[in-house]
């Protein structure tokens, strides 16, 4: 049988439920005779008479019954594969690889990011990996992660982008029967004698350093004991009396470790750190509809004093490019970049 051309099938449909060519003919947009002579072709290309003319009425046959059914599936086929290959091109029907941090998970920020992305794109397939901040980085740029939620960088690396959308105070962690731990805020110079639990010192990303900008405002050089990418393993460190760790404030709602208090910094601005949304430079076009969404959740300029924003309010867009093309947003005030509490905002 020789390739029948989709139009054939439309023309077919309409004059079989107009059973009258010249009815068929007005609904198709063409001169009654184009429509005899392709129906005509039609039947030389099945090899049988589809319809029988009976006074002005054109009754289809018993082949002709069976191939509307037909010829309405494969219009139905096809304008599902058009309908499929736009959402395609739109990034509305793909698979996207996330990561993100356990402290994300556990302060229930996903819900707020993704949720509402979901519940707009259901068929866009997502998968979501726990992953520490450097293995987020890694896989976005072997193109095995689509984007991340991790600790905003001081540095984008190449091929890396990015935006603040959650912003949060330091908090140190102590074990309970340290002699500090009956204050209810410390202040840094407290601390120029303890010994420290930190995170490897990934200076060319800027991931960590949470330590070091404590013991800046303490004007003392920190005595770190122990070092771990993870903050269980840290915390785990701190309940059995390694040291002292300064860690994000979420790990105060996420993680309840026995023998750890947490305490506030008694510091003028107090130190935060950002949660960012990173991402590659060469994204999907799935990823595009997630970066455009995330895009309402980024952070506007709050000032060095500002809280985390509500989840769900709609702030501004800062977004950060990796290699030359690397910018601050301009309304960031001088003063930002040489206050060591507030610089801390993207460690």
């Amino acid at each position: 049988m020789s390739y029948i051309e989709n139009r054939l099938f439309h023309y077919f449909v309409a004059l079989a439920e107009e059973q009258h060519f010249a009815r068929a003919a007005l609904r198709l947009g063409i001169a009654p005779p184009t429509l005899t002579h392709q129906i005509k072709k039609l039947e030389s290309q099945v090899g049988a008479r589809l319809l029988d003319r009976t006074g002005n009425r054109n009754v289809l046959t018993g082949a002709g019954q069976r191939f509307l059914a037909e010829a309405r599936e494969a219009l139905r086929h096809a304008e599902q594969a058009a309908t499929v290959a736009g959402q395609a091109g739109r990034g509305e029907l793909g698979r996207l690889q996330l990561g993100f941090m356990l402290s994300v998970l556990g302060a229930g920020l996903l819900p707020s990011w993704i949720g509402a992305f979901q519940e707009a794109h259901p068929a866009i397939d997502i998968t979501m990996r726990k992953l520490a901040p450097m293995a987020q980085v890694a896989g976005i740029l072997r193109n095995e992660l689509d984007a991340g939620f991790t600790r905003a960088p001081q540095k984008y690396p190449s091929g890396l982008r990015g935006f603040e959308i959650y912003r949060q105070r330091l908090v140190l962690a102590l074990p309970s029967e340290h002699p500090l731990a009956q204050r209810k805020d410390i202040s840094p110079a407290l601390l120029a004698r303890e010994a420290f639990v930190s995170f490897p010192p990934e200076l060319d990303v800027g991931f960590f350093g949470f330590t070091e900008a404590i013991a800046r405002i303490g004007n003392f050089i920190p005595r770190v004991v122990k070092r771990q990418d993870d903050f269980t393993a840290v915390l785990a460190y701190v309940t059995t009396g390694y040291g002292i760790a300064v860690v994000p404030e979420l790990l105060m709602k996420t993680m309840s470790v026995p023998n750890v208090v947490f305490r506030n910094i008694a510091a003028d601005p107090v130190p935060r750190t950002s949660i960012a949304f990173v991402y590659g430079s060469a994204p999907s076009p799935s990823a595009k509809l997630l970066i455009r969404h995330m895009q309402h959740h980024a952070l506007r300029n709050r000032g060095r004093d500002a809280a985390a924003p509500p989840l769900g309010s709609k702030p501004g867009l800062r977004e950060a490019q990796s290699g030359n093309g690397s910018r601050a947003a301009k309304h960031v005030p001088d003063r930002a970049l040489r206050d060591p509490g507030y610089g801390l905002i993207a460690s």
